[in-house]
């Protein structure tokens, strides 16, 4: 039985089900139809010319909207690492051929309900913390920086605990040879600085304003205060923290082994997902040839023929100091095979 024709054959026993289908024949299809339609649940072959199913996974999960979508691979067989890595990289389900109907029905069906609980959960949830960030930020010092100042500095001791009411911040780790990494973004409605605060060690990057920003300042006895009175805050700190290393795991091992076009193609959608709400329009984003490079962990030089190399290519355009996105799938392409 040939991939179509199986795939036909699941899509109907599904909808018999009373489940509705959209279905592609390949990995970059998949992609362009998940984002169009926003699937309840992804089911996709791991094994795929091109693209294949981790391949998928790995990009729809750097999408917001995907992160808590219930993603099941189908494999012909098993394979140790290629079961782990697909768990590690959030897999819910990993299902073995020959399976039988009852078997992904079943799936679809517990999977979609875990989410559905899950999503029951999570306003309430999300309102309790919300609640309870907004009557903590109430009267606190706020400051203004302008696009390129410090608000604090590698090897300095935390005072406070950071939170951006506005504009884009930047933080830097400088190398002993003088070259700057940047190793993490924020955004309005981030808190920084909160790693120090919770290791009790001094700064290991500095924090630079990328975009004019107003910043409250939360002193570090409060900020431990709060930690120590509210659970839920520890809990939403302590994800940060895990999430905050393996996104600088995946980064630096993408520098230390990635080609130089998937570097920067990776750093540019980097951007594209931590600033990006509307992903209707292309993504436009002001930063300088040095601060992309800081980024994507290459040479000034390297990273202007790269970008060179991608306006030939009509992946972007770059204007006044600007880079616009033209075409943000391909280069997801370039950046995660």
């Amino acid at each position: 039985m040939t991939r179509k024709v199986a795939a036909t054959a699941t899509r109907d026993m599904l909808a018999l089900h009373g489940y509705e289908v959209m279905m592609a024949y390949d990995g970059k299809t998949g992609i362009e139809t998940a984002r169009i339609y926003l699937p309840d649940l992804i089911l996709c072959e791991e094994a795929m010319a091109g693209t294949d199913g981790l391949a998928v996974m790995e990009i729809l999960r750097q999408d917001p909207r995907f992160q808590l979508t219930p993603f099941i691979l189908l494999a012909d067989k098993y394979r140790q690492h290629t079961f782990r890595t697909a768990m590690n990289q959030g897999a819910d389900d990993y299902l073995i051929k020959p399976y039988t109907s009852h078997d992904l029905v079943e799936t679809v069906r517990n999977r979609i309900r875990k989410k559905e609980a899950y999503a029951a959960l999570q306003p309430e949830a999300e309102r309790d913390f919300k609640t309870i960030v907004s009557r903590f930020l109430e009267d606190r010092n706020t400051i203004r920086a302008a696009a390129h100042e410090e608000i604090y500095h590698e090897g300095g001791m935390p005072r406070y605990l950071y939170y951006l009411l506005s504009g884009k911040v930047k933080t830097v780790k400088t190398h002993e040879d003088g070259k700057d990494l940047v190793i993490g973004l924020y955004n309005k409605g981030d808190f920084f600085g909160y790693i120090a605060l919770l290791e009790e060690e001094t700064y290991k990057a500095t924090a630079i304003v990328m975009e004019d920003a107003e910043i409250a300042l939360i002193p570090k006895a409060d900020a431990e205060e709060l930690f120590d009175r509210s659970p839920m805050m520890m809990q939403r700190f302590v994800r940060l923290l895990a999430r905050n290393v393996t996104e600088k795991e995946e980064r630096l091992l993408g520098i230390a082994y990635n080609t130089l076009r998937k570097k920067v193609a990776s750093a540019l959608i980097h951007l594209r997902n931590k600033y990006q709400v509307d992903r209707s329009t292309h993504y436009t984003i002001a930063i300088s040839r040095d601060e992309l490079a800081a980024l994507a962990g290459t040479a000034t030089e390297s990273l202007i023929r790269t970008l060179s190399e991608f306006r030939n290519e009509n992946l972007i355009t770059v204007k006044s100091g600007s880079i616009t996105l033209q075409n943000p799938g391909r280069l997801e392409e370039i950046a995660y095979h």
